[in-house]
This record gives C-alpha cells, sequence and structure tokens, in this order.
C-alpha cells in the first residue's frame, strides 16, 4: 500500500494487512475484525492494537453496535484493557473525551505516545495511571522505558499492585537497559 507523506510516495511493509476504506463502506465484519486486532483478552499490544483502537474511534457511531454486541457475548477482556474498551465505548456513544489524552497516549506513532507519557508525568497527573499500566507490554522500547520512567517519578512503585506488575515485567523484558532500570527502581522501594 502506498501512502502520499509531504509530496513523497513511501511503501508500507507488505506483511501488513491494513487497507485504506472509506468508512461509508465499513460493514460489521470489518469492525468485528477491528475488535479482533484489539486482543482484548490478553495484556498482549501490538502495532495492530494502535491501529485498530484509532480506526475504531474514528468510526465511530457505526461501530457501535458491533462493539456492543461484543459485550455481550465475551467477559473474557483482559483487566488491563478493560478501561481502554470502557473508554472507546463512552467515546462512541456519546462523542465526549473525559481524559483527553487516551487517544495519544494509544496513538499509532510511538513518539506521540512517549511524548504524552512525558507530559504526563511532568504534570505528575496520576488520572492516567488505568491507561499508561497497559502500555508496559507495548512492543516498542520508549515507551516501557516512558513507562517505567513514569512510576518511577510519581513513586507508584511503592503500589503493591504495581509493584506485582513490575516484578512479573521483568522476567519478560528483553532490553537490558530497561530491565536495569526496573532493578533501580526495585532497589528504591
Amino acid at each position: 500500500m502506498s501512502y502520499l507523506r509531504e509530496n513523497k510516495i513511501w511503501e508500507e511493509e507488505d506483511s501488513l494487512n491494513w487497507d485504506v476504506i472509506e468508512i461509508s463502506k465499513i460493514d460489521d465484519k470489518t469492525i468485528r475484525s477491528l475488535i479482533d486486532k484489539l486482543k482484548l483478552d490478553t495484556p498482549i499490544i501490538t502495532e495492530s492494537f494502535f491501529i485498530a483502537f484509532e480506526s475504531l474511534l474514528k468510526i465511530g457511531k457505526r461501530a457501535e453496535e458491533v462493539l456492543d454486541s461484543f459485550v455481550k457475548e465475551t467477559d473474557e477482556i483482559h483487566n488491563f484493557k478493560i478501561d481502554v474498551f470502557n473508554f472507546m465505548l463512552g467515546f462512541i456513544k456519546n462523542r465526549t473525551i473525559e481524559d483527553h489524552l487516551v487517544p495519544k497516549l494509544y496513538h499509532p506513532d510511538f513518539i506521540t505516545r512517549a511524548s504524552t507519557i512525558f507530559k504526563i508525568q511532568q504534570t505528575k497527573d496520576k488520572q492516567y495511571l488505568r491507561f499508561i499500566l497497559p502500555l508496559l507490554n507495548d512492543p516498542d522500547d520508549s515507551i516501557r522505558w516512558a513507562v517505567i520512567t513514569f512510576l518511577d517519578c510519581l513513586e507508584l512503585n511503592k503500589n503493591p499492585l504495581i509493584y506485582k506488575e513490575l516484578k512479573n515485567f521483568i522476567d519478560k523484558e528483553s532490553n537490558l537497559v530497561i530491565k536495569e532500570k526496573i532493578k533501580d527502581v526495585f532497589r528504591k522501594f
């Protein structure tokens, strides 16, 4: 698929299965496919998650019925993703955003996600914690680093639930620098 960006055409990887579709041509099957890409039953977050999240917000009301039926059919939404799913449903139904930075926290561009976390960290705003914590599973190292820094800066590692999540996370982390940062956070505790 090709995109026109700043008068230059660049090619997207062929391995991705994303197409540009007019909103008027979106059907329930497409919406269901986007919901499936959210992988709501696991803590796993992939690049597809962010694209599907943004797409569902943009589709808006057309996605409401399918999302409602999904809620009735399943009870297997992972704890980390319940707030994300409820945010999405609330936005689609009411077209209002209480937590206005959430779309930026789940933006497909990792730079936008990281800078948003750092902005929240600077204001020491803990209201976004439930949306930031799932980003420990972000595929991008810079996001995981930003989350760890956020938790450390606000001394949230003293919270037993967050401490437990960090303990579980340290075994899965493949980046040695981030692993060391987590160990430093534990030493402070």
